[in-house]
């Protein structure tokens, strides 16, 4: 990401961090958007969004989600947020207009998927495209997990024929580094290092997936 478009986003992006015991959740808040952690409540919304066709060609080649998968998912992002401070983040809008769901759009954050590799990934209810939500999701997380987290390196797995999510790798500042594979599937392999210099480290996050 350039530095001039790394400025106008810090400049519009507020990052609230609440400590918990020894983990830290964090809430992102962008200009129109909040990734934030998951609640027991969000589970119905999820299993809304993870029904979509659209969203299971991409996630899950096509296979609809069991709800013990959804389960699973939700106590993944749980005990990860717990352990290491950060997940895929529920998505919510900020204001949502009449015509908007109040709940879940979607999630955006990183994973361990590709350990050592930290992945961020995101996802978005198919009423929600075309207006750049998963993009601004996308670099507000970025951002974060370089300027506030410390991570060295992000990679994003996106499957060839995923134009969306290859634009967005690309918008954000992602480029193509070779190939990843995850369950038999071959992904290009986007990926971003931390511009610097690297934060100090803040209790409770961890900064890989070793």
């Amino acid at each position: 990401m350039r530095a001039n478009a790394r400025r106008r986003l810090c400049a519009r992006v507020r990052y609230a961090l609440a400590r918990k015991g020894a983990a830290t959740p964090v809430v992102v808040t962008t200009e129109r958007l909040v990734l934030r952690t998951w609640a027991p409540e969000d589970r119905s919304d999820l299993i809304g969004l993870l029904g979509e066709p659209e969203i299971v060609r991409w996630l899950n080649v096509g296979v609809p989600f069991a709800t013990e998968e959804i389960d699973a998912f939700l106590d993944r992002q749980t005990e990860t947020a717990r352990l290491r401070g950060w997940c895929r983040w529920a998505l919510q809008l900020r204001e949502p207009s009449q015509d908007d769901p109040a709940g879940v759009v979607g999630f955006c954050g990183f994973g361990c998927a590709f350990a050592p590799d930290v992945e961020l990934g995101w996802t978005l209810a198919p009423a929600m495209w075309g207006r750049g939500l998963a993009t601004e999701a996308a670099e507000a997380a970025l951002d974060y997990g370089f300027r506030t987290i410390g991570f060295t390196e992000i990679i994003s797995a996106v499957l060839p024929d995923n134009v969306r999510s290859r634009r967005i790798a690309e918008k954000i500042g992602e480029v193509v580094r070779g190939t990843v594979t995850h369950d038999g599937l071959r992904h290009l392999r986007y990926a971003a290092e931390n511009p610097g210099p690297l934060p100090l480290p803040e209790p409770g996050i961890r900064r890989d997936c070793l």
